[in-house]
């Protein structure tokens, strides 16, 4: 639902601040983080309807990342998976860690749009 606040977590300046520019345009609110630490204490602090997690960050990957707020905030957090790694047995992993969904880099904006307005919805 727009108004709703989403949690880019990337390293990759670029891909956030696209995706920024097309879900405001959209109604959502977004905040952005690069790292593991930051994204523990953005969901903590903002509480966002849904966390975009990246899997290859620096330090920490997303896996790791997901594990500390399921330790952190069980229960409070929504999250969906992004990498260029679409293979079938990551998509898997990604999933049954407990995310609910896994985009594969390049994705369509679109496309992303369309999944985000679902999720957010739930």
């Amino acid at each position: 639902m727009p108004g709703e606040l989403i949690l880019l977590v990337d390293d990759e300046a670029n891909i956030v601040e696209l995706a920024k520019l097309y879900l405001e345009r959209e109604g959502f609110r977004i905040a952005s983080v690069g790292d593991g630490a930051q994204a523990v204490e953005a969901v903590k602090k903002e509480n966002p309807a849904l966390v975009v997690l990246d899997i290859m960050l620096p330090a920490l990957d997303g896996y790791s990342i997901f594990e500390a707020l399921q330790q952190e905030c069980p229960g409070k957090f929504r999250v969906v998976f992004t990498t260029v790694h679409g293979s079938e047995a990551e998509q898997l992993r990604g999933l049954e860690a407990g995310a609910i969904d896994y985009m594969v880099k390049p994705m369509s904006l679109r496309v992303a749009l369309e999944k985000i307005r679902r999720w957010v919805g739930r």
